[in-house]
């Protein structure tokens, strides 16, 4: 059994590289680079460091057009590769090579270098095999005639199971330095799949011969002659051989000198590969890194995008506090807004009111809030106040939270997907963004428990300062004056009327009672930039600061989702491209 080394030693080489993780630039990034490419630049490495000149010689050809008969002839008629009326018989490629060179391929196998990216294992000369998809058999032989030459019988590359297996011989074709390309009769004719192999043929510079397998009965006409001779000049072959192949495509037996020519053909050495195949990998090498350049580009317009996205969502301190207001201060703003006059604040409550029932009802916080036993009203009677008022606090902060959080998930998402980042990933891979999963409730709860119980207690204790430095005008009153204050400090509902207004309208009779009027001075001294007043600001802060975390957050996921196609500049693989790239324009 020939087994590659277990443990390769690890190389900066670029080739050495390109052989270990090059399949990562299809699977991973999906750049364009071919099963073919990869192959190229595998080829290429074993050139470069073998001298025992080895010429690799292929047999290939569409299903069942007599591959595997010529290729047994051509090893004294050994049956090394079974011969049978099925098409697409031949399922991997057999290897015939000469006694004296299998310990040199062995050791070229062991060391990784000779088809790596394929399992190979020894075969009997006369074991009449079929090969198997991504394994190379190795047969030995005793044919001098065949001494420096690698011989390789090929599935076919025509067939609907050839595609579906995804085209072994089209992808290896970079390894063959010479081919003996048979038609059969029945595709004498296929320009297409003759045009097909020239290309392949000519892209890899590799001399060809053209052997027509000949099964028709009859004399072949001068006409019909000279026409497979212009098919063989269509190929770009050297030269064109016509076989008398058995009837019934079962395994014959050439006559004598009927194969002269081929083996000619087959010992011949042509032109040394390695500069050719060097400049192939160079410039696939530079297709790729274009290709990631023109991502990394994108990558960073996406990243413009998403930090200004994240920017314009950004809150504001005290823009959470109205959405955090329990019942009990809203109503005192009710109250106290009558007295005021203040229509805008009692619009705002309306509309604030509204909206909070419609996002309630989809919070699944409210399940724990709600009693668990009893009836609704005796089961909230046992509760304190101070335990409803905290847990309707922490009912609205979790709704401000989810619905705040779930609109920049979307606009974020937006963003990203309509970005020309993933507009030419698409074009690129046929990938999308991913759709968008809202996933901020198992792992952002009890962050926004802990801010809205902070929110709480600051306002809890604003509240009890209020109330202390407005004795005599009533809670209902007092508590008003406290939400007042705080809305009328800040940008919010009250955003249009000034705070010296609202203090002279407290201190100057709106409602004309006398109390109001000391409560001008209180709210001038000692109220507004307080120690209370400031703790309410720094625990509004912290938990805009929370919904702001969230946002950096959902744009760090799109940005490190769209990341994972770009090739970062650490990766080994980048080094060695950009090397293969530079080494070919500077020869």
């Amino acid at each position: 059994m020939i087994l590659p080394a277990a443990n390769p030693p690890v190389s900066h080489d670029p080739l050495d590289v390109l052989a270990e993780h090059g399949a990562r630039l299809r699977d991973v990034y999906k750049f364009s680079w071919t099963d073919q490419a990869q192959q190229t630049a595998l080829s290429l490495r074993m050139r470069q460091g073998d001298d025992s000149g080895l010429q690799f010689v292929a047999v290939v050809g569409g299903a069942s057009s007599g591959k595997s008969t010529l290729f047994n002839n051509l090893l004294e008629g050994h049956r090394a590769s079974r011969v049978t009326a099925r098409g697409h018989a031949t399922l991997g490629p057999i290897v015939a090579v000469h006694a004296s060179r299998v310990e040199r391929v062995e050791e070229l196998i062991k060391d990784r270098r000779l088809w790596p990216t394929l399992k190979c294992r020894e075969a009997g000369l006369d074991g009449e095999e079929i090969g198997a998809p991504g394994e190379v058999l190795i047969v030995s032989h005793g044919v001098e005639g065949l001494r420096d030459v690698v011989l390789i019988d090929t599935p076919d590359f025509t067939s609907e199971d050839a595609r579906t297996e995804g085209d072994v011989t089209l992808s290896l074709m970079p390894w063959f330095d010479r081919l003996v390309v048979v038609i059969d009769h029945e595709r004498w004719f296929d320009r297409q799949a003759i045009a097909d192999l020239k290309q392949q043929a000519t892209r890899f510079r590799q001399p060809r011969l053209a052997v027509f397998n000949r099964t028709r009965e009859g004399v072949l006409s001068s006409e019909q002659e000279e026409r497979l001779r212009e098919q063989g000049r269509r190929l770009g072959a050297e030269s064109a051989v016509i076989l008398e192949f058995r009837r019934g495509r079962g395994f014959c037996r050439f006559a004598p000198g009927a194969l002269d020519a081929v083996e000619v053909f087959v010992r011949g050495r042509g032109e040394l590969r390695s500069a050719h195949l060097r400049r192939l990998t160079s410039e696939s090498a530079g297709d790729v890194l274009n290709q990631n350049r023109e991502r990394t580009a994108r990558l960073r317009d996406l990243r413009v995008a998403l930090d200004a996205a994240v920017a314009r969502f950004k809150v504001q301190p005290w823009d959470c506090y109205p959405a955090l207001m329990t019942p009990a201060e809203r109503e005192h703003l009710d109250v106290v807004s009558r007295v005021l006059r203040l229509r805008q604040a009692r619009d705002w409550i309306d509309h604030q009111r509204r909206k909070l029932e419609r996002v309630l009802t989809r919070v699944p916080m409210l399940g724990w809030l709600s009693p668990r036993s009893g009836s609704g009203e005796a089961a909230r009677a046992e509760r304190s106040s101070a335990e409803v008022r905290e847990g309707d606090r922490l009912l609205r902060a979790w709704a401000y939270f989810e619905q705040a959080a779930r609109r920049r998930h979307h606009e974020l998402t937006s963003v990203a997907q309509s970005s020309r980042f993933w507009d030419e990933v698409r074009n690129w891979t046929g990938e999308t963004s991913p759709a968008p999963v809202f996933t901020a409730e198992l792992i952002w709860r009890e962050r926004v428990t802990s801010a809205g119980r902070r929110v709480d207690a600051s306002l809890t204790a604003w509240s009890s300062k209020v109330s202390a430095e407005c004795q005599g005008l009533g809670l209902t009153v007092a508590g008003g004056v406290a939400v007042v204050l705080l809305l009328a400090a800040v940008p919010g509902p009250l955003l249009g009327i000034p705070l010296p207004l609202i203090v002279a309208a407290l201190g100057g009779g709106a409602a004309g009672a006398k109390p109001l009027g000391r409560l001008a001075h209180v709210a001038r001294e000692r109220l507004i930039g307080s120690v209370e007043f400031l703790a309410v600001r720094d625990a509004c802060a912290d938990f805009a600061a929370l919904v702001d975390d969230y946002t950096r957050q959902c744009a760090d996921e799109q940005y490190a989702v769209a990341s994972r196609w770009v090739m970062p500049a650490d990766d080994p693989l980048t080094g060695a491209l950009a090397r293969l790239e530079d080494a070919e324009e500077g020869s």
